[in-house]
């Protein structure tokens, strides 16, 4: 049913811009925006997001000031027509109650979980454990600073446990990273959580700073102030946090193989309160910011992050 959905909102919406099938999203012009910029075909920012499974919208740039958020039939009536509201009533379109959207796995760290700083009575277990971390680079104030620990017992045995805090200061989320010499086809293993639900260590983030967006968990422990999108791709909650907190710039740091995913994600986040203050890195091909830390460390990692720069507009 989504095709005809889709179908309808093209109608009256012109062609969508980005459509995201994993996350049931797809976006399109926001038609307020464009009237406030006297626009008859669109701004071309695509700030207006539509969720089919739950049968909502919401403009990022304008939701407030124009009210641009709500229910599908509602953005149908003010810029749609009758015809539109009939074929949409008459396809009677079923959509998950917004609640359910909302409701959270509660997470808590391994009951196996052990701490890898302060640790007195040492085992096999945790040598190998360290020794792996210290092959990254990875240094005992990184270790404490982020209270990364290991499991010698059940599901996460072998793993290296990074875990994460919400604004609270709870545990929210933690990544599991195979660390022993013996062969896995499970590289990392994660709680059974939504991922685009949490914003990983937000509790550690200082808003009057400059925020860096990484890649993955062992690139954010080396990158200062930063946060690992567990992808590439930002949820709708950091969009939101961002763009309602963030005081100073935000720099996109992704692998060197990852530069036009960078791009897409710079693209995302410039309009509104963010416009100007986007920045993007690019690093060498086939390195990530965790091996070259690996490599130079905090003198690489500094280097590499006064390459940060705006994208022209004809890049934009």
């Amino acid at each position: 049913m989504n095709e005809y959905l889709i179908n309808i909102l093209e109608k009256f919406l012109g062609d969508y811009r980005k459509h995201n099938e994993d996350n049931h999203q797809i976006s399109f012009d926001c038609p307020a925006c464009s009237e406030d910029k006297g626009l008859d075909n669109g701004d071309g920012k695509g700030n207006l997001e539509i969720n089919y499974k739950f049968g909502v919208f919401k403009c990022w740039a304008c939701q407030d000031t124009n009210n641009m958020h709500g229910k599908i039939p509602t953005l149908i009536k003010r810029y749609g027509n009758r015809r539109l509201l009939d074929e949409f009533s008459f396809l009677n379109f079923e959509f998950n109650d917004v609640e359910d959207k909302e409701k959270k796995i509660t997470v808590s760290l391994p009951k196996e979980y052990k701490k890898l700083s302060g640790v007195v009575k040492k085992d096999i277990d945790y040598n190998i454990a360290i020794k792996y971390l210290k092959k990254r680079g990875i240094t005992e104030e990184i270790i404490e600073k982020y209270n990364i620990g290991y499991a010698t017992e059940g599901n996460y045995k072998n793993r290296i446990i990074i875990p994460s805090y919400n604004q609270f200061n709870n545990v929210n989320y933690f990544i599991g990273r195979w660390y022993h010499n013996n062969y896995t086809k499970l590289k990392y293993l994660n709680p059974d959580a939504e991922k685009s639900e949490i914003i990983f260590n937000e509790a550690k983030l200082n808003f009057d700073s400059n925020i860096y967006l990484v890649e993955g968990v062992f690139d954010h422990i080396v990158v200062p102030n930063s946060v690992p999108l567990l992808g590439k791709h930002v949820s709708d909650n950091l969009l939101h946090l961002l763009h309602d907190k963030a005081c100073g710039d935000i720099i996109v740091v992704f692998d060197g193989d990852a530069y036009n995913d960078a791009k897409e994600i710079y693209r995302k986040l410039n309009f509104g309160d963010l416009y100007g203050r986007i920045k993007i890195v690019k690093c060498p091909d086939e390195y990530d910011p965790s091996k070259i830390y690996e490599l130079l460390g905090n003198k690489g990692i500094v280097k590499l992050l006064m390459t940060a720069t705006k994208l022209s507009e004809f890049e934009i």
